[in-house]
């Protein structure tokens, strides 16, 4: 046992004896208390500072170590050890607790990151080791870049707001170096002469100026902000000489003439000034030929080649010239126009290719002919020659028709034709089937073909082969229009009735049969039935005909005994049976009922 831990157990042994009690005493001696150590580690639980981890039992101030410098992170405290003193400290001041090779805090340093004698800005307190890696203790030359040893001094770089490649009057210092270029929007090159302006960026000569933009110039020397040409407005060499460089529509003389009538057509001499050629002055045009010098309307000869001599609107081919305006004048066009047929008279002008209508229907007949007339179809003629009978003005055409009615029933026949009618075709012929289709159009009593059936015993219901008959839509005495008759000869029977049951004892209950036809007439005969009435045990016996569950009653009380019997009975049960089974003493007829259960039965009804 080493040192702490019989210290330990002195300390116990002490505490035990104070609780206990030492010394003499005259009353009985107490129960000593069992030590406690739930961690086994041999130290009890008040003496142990952590009695659930047999690796830690005594109260340490420390910090942890997690780099293994030697020096703990003063945020990671260790209160509770054990024998193993590593991966803690009693030292708490260390910079970097994650870093072994750093720990202590050193003011007053410059930064020199890549080792390359130039420092950043400082002084600064850093964390280091056992040496001042990456730092120095005197300033040395500024470094613009402490990460990269081949670089530190730093130059100029000037704005290029303009993105021409030549910078302005701004600027800024950046780091230079392998695979470096300047900052973004910057260039190493500067005298922008137009900072803004990335089409501009030098001075260049030009010795001649259009002021106006209108391609024409007029001698002037000077320099001029520029790019690799000279900006638009500025030349070298000479272009056309401008009459007006101040006005683009101005350019160099041209001809006026006078326009008295102002509709932009002059005539006479002409006279030179600098103007557009759209411009001029009042009573001025630069297009001369004016036709008509005092007429505003008027002032082109214009071709025409059709014109309408009689006013009516309608033209006929003619060529020539006419002095107008914009557009040719009414009664001309440049089109070939032979709208009308006499342009003497104004009141004809269209060609009509009719046909004579000698009966006024409205349809002509014969040849067709030219006439010369107005807006409407000249009288007397037609522009159609389908008249199927021209002395006739109630027909005029061939109307088609697919049906008959020569009985006038309004039934009809297949037939198809053509005659010649007006406005619809005439009684007794149809394009459409009428009310139906009459089997006999010479008799319009006799229109529908029925189907009959000999009823040789007159009940209404006929029998054998069907006989196709053309009558007015009934079937005729003596036939029937149904052929079911199943006794032809017998008027009180013809139809067939199924029967399911049976009274052969004539009892009045039935038993069931499978189902049986029988040639009746409104209703079954008996002993038939459509249907059960009752269930007759015993058909055969008038006397006996339902069943029932019976009991032999020995002693005649009306009350039988087990065992039960199923029996065919009639109104009445047979002596010495009973339809109860109850009877608790069936030798005695004076009990029925067993007293016990009687009053068992008392008592649950009265619950």
């Amino acid at each position: 046992m080493d040192l702490l831990s019989r210290t330990t157990w002195a300390l116990v042994c002490v505490t035990l004896g104070l609780q206990l009690g030492c010394g003499e005493g005259t009353g009985p001696e107490r129960p000593r208390p069992s030590p406690v150590d739930a961690d086994g580690d041999g130290h009890l639980a008040n003496l142990d500072c952590d009695d659930q981890d047999a690796s830690v039992w005594w109260v340490a101030k420390g910090y942890l170590d997690v780099d293994g410098d030697g020096r703990g992170d003063p945020a990671l405290p260790v209160t509770c050890v054990g024998d193993d003193t590593t991966g803690w400290t009693t030292v708490s001041d260390d910079c970097a607790p994650q870093d072994p090779t750093r720990w202590r805090s050193v003011p007053g340093l410059y930064p020199d990151q890549d080792g390359d004698g130039a420092t950043g800005p400082g002084p600064v307190t850093a964390c280091v080791g056992s040496t001042l890696a990456g730092y120095r203790e005197q300033l040395g030359e500024p470094d613009c870049d402490d990460q990269d040893a081949e670089v530190w001094r730093s130059e100029l770089a000037w704005a290029d707001t303009d993105g021409d490649g030549v910078g302005g009057d701004v600027f800024k210092r950046w780091c230079p170096g392998k695979g470096r270029t300047p900052p973004a929007g910057h260039v190493t090159t500067t005298g922008d002469c137009a900072p803004g302006d990335a089409s501009q960026w030098q001075l260049q000569a030009f010795s001649h100026r259009d002021e106006d933009g209108d391609g024409f110039t007029r001698p002037l020397t000077g320099v001029v902000c520029s790019g690799t040409e000279l900006p638009p407005g500025f030349a070298s060499t000479p272009a056309q000489p401008d009459c007006d460089d101040r006005a683009p529509n101005r350019t160099t003389l041209v001809e006026r003439w006078a326009d008295l009538d102002v509709d932009g057509f002059g005539h006479g001499t002409p006279v030179l000034r600098c103007q557009s050629p759209w411009e001029s002055l009042p009573w001025e045009t630069f297009r001369d030929g004016d036709c008509a010098p005092e007429d505003g309307q008027r002032w082109q000869l214009l071709a025409y080649a059709s014109r309408d001599v009689d006013g009516d609107v309608f033209l006929a081919p003619e060529t020539g010239q006419v002095c107008s305006g914009f557009w040719l004048p009414v009664g001309y066009s440049d089109k070939v126009l032979n709208q009308d047929c006499d342009d003497r008279d104004a009141s004809r002008f269209r060609v009509w290719n009719v046909h004579a209508d000698t009966d006024g229907d409205g349809v002509g007949a014969g040849p067709v002919a030219a006439v010369c007339g107005a807006w409407g179809v000249p009288a007397g003629h037609s522009v159609t020659d389908t008249d199927c009978e021209a002395g006739d003005a109630s027909r005029w055409r061939l109307l088609s028709y697919a049906f008959r009615d020569a009985d006038g029933d309004r039934y009809t026949v297949a037939q198809s034709g053509a005659l010649c009618g007006g406005a619809s075709l005439p009684q007794g012929y149809s394009t459409q089937v009428g009310w139906g289709l009459d089997c006999d159009d010479t008799n319009a009593a006799a229109n529908h073909n029925v189907s009959a059936y000999a009823d040789t015993d007159g009940d209404g219901v006929g029998a054998g082969a069907a006989t196709t008959l053309c009558t007015a839509g009934q079937v005729p005495a003596p036939w029937s229009a149904t052929s079911t008759d199943c006794a032809a000869e017998d008027v009180t029977r013809w139809q067939s009735l199924a029967a399911s049951h049976v009274d052969a004892d004539g009892d009045g209950f039935t038993t069931p049969i499978p189902a049986t036809p029988v040639c009746t007439g409104q209703t079954l005969p008996l002993p038939y039935h459509p249907k059960a009435v009752g269930n007759d045990c015993n058909d055969a016996e008038p006397g006996l005909f339902r069943w029932a569950v019976l009991y032999p009653d020995k002693d005649g009380d009306g009350v039988g005994a087990p065992p039960r019997q199923v029996e065919c009975i009639g109104q009445t049960v047979p002596a010495g049976l009973s339809l109860y089974g109850d009877d608790d003493n069936d030798q005695d007829p004076g009990q029925q009922v067993d007293e016990e259960q009687f009053e068992d039965l008392e008592l649950i009804l009265d619950l």
